[in-house]
């Protein structure tokens, strides 16, 4: 009996590596006995799938590879669990190393606490508490996890994510404070592409007043070609308090759309779905929109704050509702849609991240968000479009941590890892292999290639843009630079 004991424990013991990641229990163990590299990452929500899918693709043992969930959208909280398949610093292959990533607060987070050494940041925990997930384990795919982890631990990142340059998110509009970000060691390395998305009744109506369907079409069109457009400037007086709505004004819809396609357009509210200050995609979409920071205080505009509480509705003046994440935009997108009182339904728009998809397969089964991206005064909002220099909504992303001299700088094998990835994530060779939807959303800069532009061949062309703005300057202009 105890031979027969001894041997299945062996059998167990060898299964146990090759069979699953690092499920739970094995995380545990290996915290224990101090073989396990736990990394933590915050802050731009908008890269979370780019830096699964790299590493899942270059830094994990496929057979080791697990993912963790908050909840089971994962809104907030990510990790990824594997083991090494290549070296990294001094770890060794086969080296357990956990990647959390923190999503919530967005991009200010990926540089507040970094500068502030802010050890209060909350992180996913991975413990006993952990429960079952939708997904396989090992994981196949970066978006179904294996694992609920709803606890999270007090800890610091190691490093962060903002969709634009640190010292952008410091500026009041921004909800920053001031701080210097000099102490971080920040540079971009990608490409985050922007859209204007506006609920289904509004895409309707702008392409029946567009031409683009026939004036008693009762769906939208979903082709490209029927794609409606939205002057850039209707945007920016929109979130700048100029576009105002309601009769009285009738400056609002009515300004795109006639009353023979509807009759009550005067009367229809301008519900505008933003982020909160501290995210990069409102941070974006300030720059953009309204010139802010980037024109001192004679040369922008004020966006319009809006509330945590506004009321979306079909009739009446603007509504601004600023909305914590972009899942809580394309929600809000989304109430509007629902909204009916016998005039047509309501209109909103929201600025998102192209790679969020109104109509994305969740778990093999189709979404329908309530949402369809404009064309911005004629521009696709794509990546296509970007590389060709004929659509200019984009900024570059940035990797940021601790210089050296920092008290918490990371450690060489941490910075090793961290300096590979920055170097990494953001080429064509691994944006080519991501997710369809995710690709939409990014680009390659043209500094991750060398020679002309003209000479790359044509897959790397498809991922990496011949446009940029100087680097680690949102406010600059954006010019073909290959």
């Amino acid at each position: 009996m105890k031979l027969r004991s001894s041997l299945i424990a062996l059998a167990c013991l060898a299964s146990f590596g090759a069979a699953h990641a690092l499920t739970p229990a094995e995380i545990v163990t290996a915290r224990g006995d101090g073989s396990l590299k736990e990394v933590r990452l915050a802050g731009a929500s908008a890269l979370r799938l780019l830096v699964g899918a790299y590493i899942q693709a270059d830094l994990a043992d496929a057979s080791t590879f697990d993912v963790f969930f908050d909840s089971t959208a994962g809104s907030n909280y990510r990790a990824y669990s594997f083991k090494t398949k290549v070296v990294i610093g001094t770890w060794p292959v086969g080296t357990p190393v956990v990647i959390y990533k923190r999503d919530a607060g967005g991009s200010a987070q990926g540089v507040t606490p970094l500068v502030n050494a802010d050890a209060t940041q909350t992180h996913m925990l991975i413990d006993g508490s952990c429960t079952t997930g939708t997904g396989p384990s090992p994981a196949t795919d970066i978006q179904k996890a294996g694992f609920i982890c709803a606890s999270t631990t007090p800890a610091l990142a190691h490093a962060g994510f903002s969709d634009v340059e640190p010292a952008l998110l410091q500026a009041v509009i921004n909800g920053g404070t001031g701080l210097d970000t000099s102490s971080l060691d920040a540079a971009g390395f990608v490409q985050n592409i922007f859209a204007v998305g506006v609920n289904k009744k509004l895409y309707l109506a702008l392409q029946k007043a567009q031409g683009l369907v026939a004036a008693n079409a009762t769906a939208i069109d979903e082709s490209a070609a029927a794609q409606p457009s939205i002057p850039k400037t209707f945007i920016a007086g929109a979130l700048t308090g100029q576009i105002l709505g309601s009769a009285a004004s009738k400056k609002g819809w009515n300004l795109l759309i006639p009353s023979s396609v509807d009759s009550n357009i005067n009367n229809k509210r301008v519900n505008v779905c933003r982020r909160t200050p501290g995210s990069g995609t409102q941070a974006a979409s300030n720059v953009y929109f309204a010139n802010n920071p980037c024109g001192g205080s004679t040369n922008q505009f004020t966006p319009t704050a809006g509330t945590t509480s506004a009321t979306l509705a079909v009739t009446g003046s603007i509504t601004t509702l600023q909305n914590s994440s972009t899942g809580a935009v394309e929600t809000c997108l989304g109430n509007v849609e629902a909204l009916a009182d016998g005039t047509g339904g309501g209109y909103a728009f929201g600025v998102l991240g192209r790679e969020n998809n109104p109509q994305a397969i969740v778990n093999g089964v189709p979404s329908e968000k309530g949402y369809r991206y404009v064309k911005l005064s004629g521009a696709t909002p794509s990546r296509a479009a970007l590389i060709s220099g004929e659509y200019d909504f984009a900024v570059e992303a940035s990797m940021q941590w601790p210089k050296s001299d920092a008290s918490n700088a990371p450690a060489a094998d941490i910075l090793a890892l961290l300096t590979k990835m920055r170097s990494e994530m953001g080429k064509a060779a691994i944006l080519q292999g991501l997710d369809a939807d995710l690709q939409n959303g990014l680009a390659a800069l043209p500094s991750t290639v060398t020679g002309a532009w003209a000479d790359l061949d044509a897959t790397t062309k498809s991922f990496t843009s011949h446009t940029n703005r100087i680097s680690a300057n949102s406010c600059s202009f954006v010019r073909m630079t290959k």
